[in-house]
């Protein structure tokens, strides 16, 4: 008879290979399946999603369902450790069908190699022609407008395309490296709160992440390790290295600053703002040449309605309130999300709680979105679902990419079922878990950290 963590091995062995199968074949399962081949690549690629989604969250739970100690088997850490870089690696040489934003990164890397401060000319501008070629080029979106990346983004678009080549597959694997990098503090940071270690799977095995970075290339590999690591350094007491972290990740795309009021705590206020703020302006000194050009494309993003996308209580609320101002309800939600940082910052806080209440400004985030979700932005609340397991976000993690499926729509517009799909088993949930969470005796619901509630 085999024993709990003999049964937990050889679960998580088959989960993986059943998994690896998938991102072997780079979701063309329809090699195997020709009738598959029927569908498009969207809805083919999404189907395997799901189906991904559902082996997930089985390994999750049965993850989740062992003892709640530190130390887990060094056999099944480096299983799960294994399998995920092994997802990973699969995805590396696969061409992004999801997303084009990898081509943007490529593009402001190789205009910045010619000595070119990328927020300058946008990439139709008739003085970057020598640049274009048939690869990168013709695949950028907006390419009339200005970039929309921070500095500390520019940086890491120059160090990629030295050391990666300049192209899509040497980018993707810098990504890789530091998303693999994730996982290793997260075991680390989970060791740290007295949690077992092999949690790390709720981030490691999950599709989303993997799609998003590995196989999109997005840029949330690089800031989800700064974050992850932000959260490592301040539990080791390293606070002021902490908040440098957390500054460089705000520097390369600008929501992890929601972060900041639970970083910072009584009597180290001045310091730990000086040293966030100080390091972000140090980032866009080599940029300022551009001056006012350096917000790109920012401020339309957020004006203009035609960016939003994906939108749960901004989407419902439009509809039961014809001719609310778009822009006025944006200002609105970032008022709600302003409003909890500021609580929070006012608040003492014991060096636990910067992990429950970084949750809690990435839920609110998500919940009232001002401009548009897109489904790799949800990526960075995956790794503290391994401290704050919920089944709403995890649920949520996989019907998000769903909303993809505007992009395959005849008409251009996101199928109002898609929405339904997503946010009402999202906000149904969240109800529940909260409800559960009041009435539950501790001894039944273990996973969180010691001495921390949400």
């Amino acid at each position: 008879m085999f024993s709990r963590r003999n049964s937990m091995i050889f679960i998580s062995v088959l989960l993986g290979v059943i998994s690896g199968v998938i991102y072997g074949l780079n979701f063309n399962l329809g090699q195997v399946f020709p009738r598959l081949n029927q569908l498009s690549t969207t809805h083919l690629f999404l189907l395997q999603f799901l189906f991904l989604n559902v082996l997930y969250l089985l390994v999750v739970y049965i993850v989740f369902k062992q003892p709640d100690q530190t130390g887990s088997s060094h056999h099944v850490l480096l299983i799960i450790l294994l399998f995920g870089i092994f997802f990973r690696l699969c995805l590396i040489r696969a061409t992004p069908v999801l997303s084009s934003d990898i081509y943007r990164y490529v593009w402001d890397g190789r205009v910045q190699a010619q000595g070119i401060n990328p927020y300058v000319h946008p990439p139709s501008s008739d003085s970057l022609n020598s640049l274009r070629d048939e690869v990168i080029y013709p695949h950028i979106n907006r390419p009339a407008s200005p970039t929309i990346y921070p500095a500390g983004a520019q940086i890491f678009f120059l160090f990629s395309h030295w050391i990666g080549g300049g192209g899509l597959k040497g980018l993707k694997i810098v990504l890789v490296f530091f998303d693999v990098l994730t996982m290793i503090v997260l075991i680390a940071l989970l060791r740290t709160h007295g949690l077992q270690e092999s949690r790390f799977i709720v981030y490691g095995w999950n599709p989303l992440v993997i799609i998003e970075i590995a196989h999109s290339g997005h840029l949330e590999g690089l800031i989800v390790f700064l974050v992850v690591l932000a959260f490592f350094l301040h539990s080791r007491n390293r606070k002021t290295l902490g908040v440098l972290s957390l500054a460089c990740a705000s520097a390369t795309k600008i929501y992890p600053v929601l972060l900041l009021p639970a970083f910072i705590n009584r009597g180290e206020r001045l310091k730990s703002l000086l040293v966030f703020f100080s390091t972000i302006l140090l980032l866009y000194l080599p940029y300022s040449s551009a001056g006012k050009k350096m917000l790109g494309f920012l401020p339309v993003y957020f004006k203009n309605p035609y960016e939003s996308f994906n939108l749960g209580i901004k989407y419902f609320l439009m509809g039961m309130f014809h001719g609310l101002d778009y822009f006025l309800l944006t200002k609105i939600f970032a008022g709600i999300i302003l409003a909890a940082g500021v609580f929070i910052f006012l608040k003492h806080k014991g060096n636990e709680e910067v992990l429950k209440y970084s949750y809690i400004m990435i839920s609110l985030q998500l919940i009232f979105m001002p401009a548009a979700l897109h489904p790799w932005y949800v990526v960075w609340l995956i790794p503290l679902l391994a401290f704050y397991p919920s089944p709403a976000w995890l649920v949520f993690s996989g019907t998000v990419a769903l909303s993809y499926l505007k992009y395959v729509s005849p008409t251009g517009i996101m199928p109002k079922w898609v929405l339904y799909l997503e946010y009402l088993p999202l906000f149904g949930l969240l109800i529940m878990e909260y409800l559960w969470r009041q009435h539950a005796n501790r001894r039944w619901f273990p996973w969180r950290p010691k001495d921390v509630t949400v």
